[in-house]
Order: structure tokens, then C-alpha cells, then sequence
């Protein structure tokens, strides 16, 4: 009996001393999972939100706040100018160098920038929609003149993300927005109903509103923390002309991946009725999930990769750059076969006419997975220096995915959108594919990353 438990005891402790062995040898990894952990429990609950949404406010009123709604992200995560990558690049250089006046410069110098420039563009936008007297007129106007307010909260949260990303504060940094802010709209939601709120989405971009208000107060908080623990006080030193040399190539490129993503949303509520953009939009969502997974991977090996290059560590770049391919596709695959597998009943969750966009879905996923297979690309070259390269490949896509989203959109409605996504999602892959080869000498194709076993001859 003894030496059963004295066994059991040693096999325990052999178990985790090699638990706590991979989680130092493939720290990036295990950072990764954790990150992909906390996005995709948040898409649990944006779904869960969305399909209260969609069922609360019916398809044609669904497609109005999703309209609004995806103006808010196109035009947010324009607003930090850039900043809220160049925080991931140059915040963990400043932290390892001792420069905390640097440090302390470009955290209160890109939170103005992105809360002067979120302010100017939400001013601007309300000028013209009272100047044009559509206030009261349309039913997209209220909507979007609450999505216009939620652009100063958005611009200061997304550089605030940028920051934890980069310090390794990743839970502080997405956590309050990703998984507090949405379980904030379930809880509302109950309770606007109760009081007799109208259905539309007015009332929705109302909770919208509010909702990020409280996410943003909380990430500074925890963020705040994390800061006065880490960086010692000193006087902040500015250095906005090279910070702008790096941001612009960056605010370039995410434009160009906002169009990417969002103008198939977009030109269908321009083009089709909203009732039809609602569906298409909840399709998309869906086939979209496995893109966690790029996002988590790229936020874990960003800071080691810029590190590595930094000191000229050819050998640890080509390294982590092959571990980060192979961890963004595998399970990227994996996830997307899911999603096609149970499409269907996910989308009839949404409400009987949504299942008519499943086909959609497969479409997507070839550009989903076309994405993947070159890991996080567009964050490995921005992390080696080079975001004008990065910028041009996307841009090149940007112009592909608008030209094709308004020649088949007419013609083929949400289908004509969905090729029009997944081809621009394949050329913006093989474009960086080709400057990651050109630059850096680099392949990142998912073929050329896989492990392969040596065979010794004897």
C-alpha cells in the first residue's frame, strides 16, 4: 500500500516537473493557448450576444446595428494611428533597455494620439449628419451617431491593447473588452427589455455604448497596475517624429485589413437589404472563429521575434517564425473544419433564415485557411522592420477585396461577397509570403515549417 502511494506520488511529480518543463521551453506556445482560451470563450459570448441580438431586433433591424456596429471597428482601429502596434514593438524595447522615460513618453503620448484623432473624426462625423439634417431622418442615422461616440473609448482601449500584448499583460489588456464587455450585453439586454426599451438599434448601439465605456474604465485600471509595478516613475521623454515613422506604414496597413475584413459587410448594407447583410454577417462571424487563433499566436511570439531580430539572432528568428507558422495553422485547420462541421445549427440558432448563408461558410474558409497557412505574417514582418512591405502586400489586397466585393456584390449578392473576402484573404497571404522570402530570406509556408523526423544511418 505504501509503495502504491510512493508511486503514484513519483509519477505526479514527474508529471508536473514536465508540465512546468514545457511551460518554460515552449513559453510562447502556452502563452498562445492561454490567449486563444480567452478569445475563444469570447466568441462564445459574442455569439451568444449576437443571436440575442438577432433574435431581439429581428433580421432587418440586426442589420442596421451590424452596420453600425462594423463602422465603429473599421473606423476605431484607425484612430490610434497606427500606435497600437508600434506599443508592441518599441513598449518591451524601452521596458528591456531601462528607458522608462521613453516607456512612459509613448504610453501618454499614443493615448492622445488615438483620443485627439478618435475625437476629431466622431466631430467630424456628427457635423456632417446635423449639417445634412438626417439626425431624425433615416434609420441608420441615431445608430450611427452612437457608433461616432464610441470612437474616443475605442481608439484609447485598442493602444492600451497593443500595450499589454507587447508587456506580456495580454489577460489586463483584452479580458475587460473580449470577455466582461460582452457578458455586460447579455446582462443588459434582459433588463432593457424588462423596462419596455424599443427592439432596433438604437437601443443596441445604446448598450454598445455603455457596455465599452465600463470595459475601457476597467482595462485602464488593471493596466494602471500592472505599470506601477513593472516600470519605474520617470519624466515621460517624447519622440513622436520617430514614433511616426514607424506608425503611419503600420495605420497604412491596418486601413488596408479593415478593408479586407469589413468591406464585404459594408458594400452589402450599401448594395443589398439590411435583412441580407444581417445573415451574411452572422455567416462570416462564424467562419471567421479559426482567425483567433492567427491573432493569438502572433500576439505571443510578436515580442520575442522583434527581440530576437533586435540583436541580430538570425537563427532564434528563423526558429520562432517556424514555430509560429505551425501553430497558427494546425490548429487553425482544425477549428475551421469544426466550424463547417456544425455551421449549420449554429446559424439556426440566429433564426430560421440564417441558415441560408452555410454555404457561404466554405467559401470563407478557403481564405481562412490560406491565411493560415503562412502563420501570422502580416505581425512577423511588422515585428522585422518591415511595415512599408507588410503595408504594400495588404494594400494590394485591400484593392482586390473593395474591386471584386462591388463588381460581384451587384450581380451575386452575399455569395458574390464571400468570394470577393477569400480571394482578397489568399493574395494578402501569398503577397507576404513573397516579401518575407524577399527580405528576410524567410519561408513561411505552413509546408516548409513542418517538423521533420532525421533518420541516421548506421
Amino acid at each position: 500500500m505504501t509503495s502504491a502511494s510512493a508511486t503514484s506520488t513519483s509519477v505526479l511529480r514527474m508529471a508536473l516537473d514536465s508540465l512546468r518543463q514545457s511551460r518554460t521551453t515552449h513559453a510562447e506556445s502556452w502563452q498562445a493557448a492561454g490567449i486563444f482560451i480567452i478569445r475563444a470563450a469570447s466568441a462564445a459570448l459574442l455569439f451568444m450576444t449576437q443571436i440575442v441580438f438577432a433574435r431581439w431586433m429581428g433580421a432587418s433591424e440586426y442589420g442596421v446595428f451590424v452596420a453600425a456596429w462594423t463602422c465603429v471597428l473599421v473606423v476605431g482601429g484607425l484612430c490610434g494611428l497606427g500606435f497600437n502596434v508600434t506599443m508592441m514593438r518599441l513598449a518591451p524595447q524601452y521596458a528591456a533597455k531601462g528607458d522608462y522615460a521613453s516607456f512612459r513618453g509613448l504610453l501618454y503620448g499614443a493615448r492622445r494620439v488615438g483620443v485627439l484623432s478618435a475625437t476629431a473624426i466622431a466631430t467630424l462625423g456628427i457635423t456632417i449628419l446635423w449639417a445634412r439634417g438626417e439626425l431624425s431622418a433615416t434609420s441608420m442615422a441615431l445608430p450611427m451617431l452612437l457608433a461616432l461616440l464610441c470612437l474616443p473609448l475605442w481608439a484609447f482601449a485598442d493602444v492600451q491593447d497593443g500595450l499589454g500584448r507587447g508587456q506580456g499583460w495580454t489577460v489586463e489588456a483584452i479580458a475587460p473588452h473580449y470577455v466582461l464587455r460582452p457578458l455586460a450585453l447579455l446582462v443588459l439586454v434582459p433588463i432593457v427589455i424588462l423596462v419596455g426599451w424599443p427592439a432596433d438599434a438604437v437601443t443596441g448601439m445604446s448598450l454598445v455604448l455603455v457596455t465599452l465605456l465600463f470595459a475601457t474604465a476597467l482595462q485602464t485600471v488593471v493596466i494602471e497596475r500592472r505599470i506601477r509595478a513593472a516600470i519605474p516613475q520617470a519624466e515621460p521623454a517624447y519622440h513622436f517624429s520617430q514614433w511616426f515613422r514607424i506608425a503611419l506604414p503600420i495605420l497604412a496597413g491596418s486601413v488596408c485589413d479593415l478593408a479586407v475584413q469589413n468591406a464585404d459587410v459594408l458594400l452589402l448594407a450599401a448594395f443589398r437589404p439590411s435583412e441580407e447583410t444581417g445573415i451574411y454577417y452572422a455567416a462570416a462571424k462564424t467562419a471567421g472563429l479559426a482567425l483567433f487563433i492567427h491573432y493569438a499566436v502572433g500576439t505571443a511570439y510578436a515580442g520575442r521575434i522583434a527581440a530576437a531580430h533586435g540583436l541580430g539572432d538570425a537563427a532564434a528568428v528563423a526558429e520562432l517564425t517556424s514555430k509560429a507558422v505551425r501553430w497558427t495553422f494546425i490548429p487553425s485547420a482544425a477549428v475551421t473544419l469544426t466550424i463547417l462541421a456544425i455551421g449549420y445549427p449554429i446559424l439556426a440558432g440566429f433564426g430560421e433564415k440564417f441558415t441560408d448563408a452555410y454555404p457561404l461558410m466554405f467559401i470563407l474558409a478557403v481564405g481562412i485557411l490560406a491565411k493560415a497557412a503562412t502563420g501570422p505574417s502580416d505581425t512577423i514582418l511588422n515585428m522585422l522592420g518591415h511595415q512599408h512591405a507588410c503595408a504594400v502586400s495588404i494594400g494590394v489586397a485591400a484593392v482586390l477585396s473593395v474591386g471584386l466585393n462591388l463588381l460581384l456584390i451587384p450581380m451575386w449578392g452575399a455569395t458574390g461577397a464571400a468570394i470577393a473576402t477569400s480571394t482578397a484573404l489568399v493574395a494578402a497571404s501569398l503577397f507576404n509570403w513573397i516579401a518575407a522570402r524577399r527580405l528576410e530570406g524567410l519561408n513561411l509556408f505552413v509546408a516548409a515549417n513542418l517538423p521533420r523526423s532525421s533518420s541516421k544511418s548506421t
